[in-house]
């Protein structure tokens, strides 16, 4: 059983940022995925809601998630709830999220496929049972993070680690590189990025793999996953990479212990970008 609640904030611009930031307070009371929560408005210009979903949390646990995220947002509005039919929530989600500009990039879903200009800097990513739709700000700061690489110097080989979507891997692609390849630990991820890469025409093929961890030799590594694995896998990830490393999904609070994990691996920071709390690291190995 899928319970959802949710909460109607208002209506105007302005509560795109309070829901933004709502969410990023409420994601600590996030355990292992559970429950899922998002922010959207469901028309144009109408109101913005916070949605929690639930998927088998009994109502005594469902309450008391509840109470502990009303005493971290005091300010929240009441809570409604409705049990719902089984559904993917991830992607009745997404399909409510409007299009997202990072850098030159424009990233939208097939249902705002005829308001788009017909750019190469388009990437159309669907809803999926997969991270990445670039509304979240490290996969945002992976593609300003990649695209400022690409301004520096051409790209090469890319290996996209955890590839959820595949956003950062056609990004990859549409920035030039010569060869681009993607992996992640999740099979239903791996075909979502599958059919996302397909439905984007790339100039070249990208072979995506499903497997944890860093799965091919490649010049530049991106890996947009959490802190703790990203620490957890810093000399698989050296060894892996030729010279440049793009890492995120990481909080501001964890960037020290990230940075030096590969500081002790010889690489050295570049480039830092924060967005909402969430760091995007660009490291370079030292040319010898």
């Amino acid at each position: 059983m899928v319970t959802r609640a949710f909460a109607t904030l208002g209506v105007g611009d302005e509560y795109e940022t309070i829901a933004e930031r709502m969410i990023a307070v409420l994601d600590v009371l996030v355990d292992e995925g559970e429950p899922i929560l998002s922010a959207y408005r469901p028309e144009q210009d109408g109101e913005w809601l916070i949605d929690i979903m639930f998927v088998d949390k009994d109502p005594e646990a469902r309450a008391r998630w509840l109470a502990e995220a009303r005493n971290l947002l005091p300010e929240l509005p009441p809570f409604e709830e409705d049990p719902v039919a089984e559904r993917d929530w991830v992607a009745e989600s997404q399909r409510q999220l409007h299009p997202i500009y990072a850098g030159r990039f424009m990233v939208f879903g097939s249902h705002d496929r005829a308001k788009m200009q017909p750019t190469q800097w388009r990437i159309e990513i669907d809803a999926g049972r997969a991270f990445g739709t670039a509304h979240h700000a490290s996969t945002r700061g992976c593609l300003i993070a990649l695209e400022a690489l690409a301004k520096r110097r051409p790209l090469t080989t890319v290996a996209d680690v955890g590839t959820g979507t595949g956003i950062l891997a056609v990004a990859a692609d549409r920035l030039g590189a010569r060869a681009v390849m993607a992996g992640d630990i999740d099979p239903v991820s791996v075909e979502v990025a599958r059919r996302n890469i397909a439905a984007n025409r790339t100039h070249r093929p990208i072979p995506v793999v499903v497997k944890a961890g860093p799965f091919a030799i490649a010049e530049t590594t991106i890996a947009n996953i959490l802190a703790r694995p990203l620490i957890a896998m810093a000399h698989e990830l050296a060894l892996a990479t030729g010279r440049t490393l793009i890492l995120s999904g990481l909080r501001t609070a964890h960037v020290r212990p990230v940075k030096a994990a590969y500081l002790a691996q010889g690489f050295v920071v570049a480039d830092q970008i924060i967005i909402e709390d969430w760091a995007t690291l660009t490291l370079h190995r030292p040319l010898r």
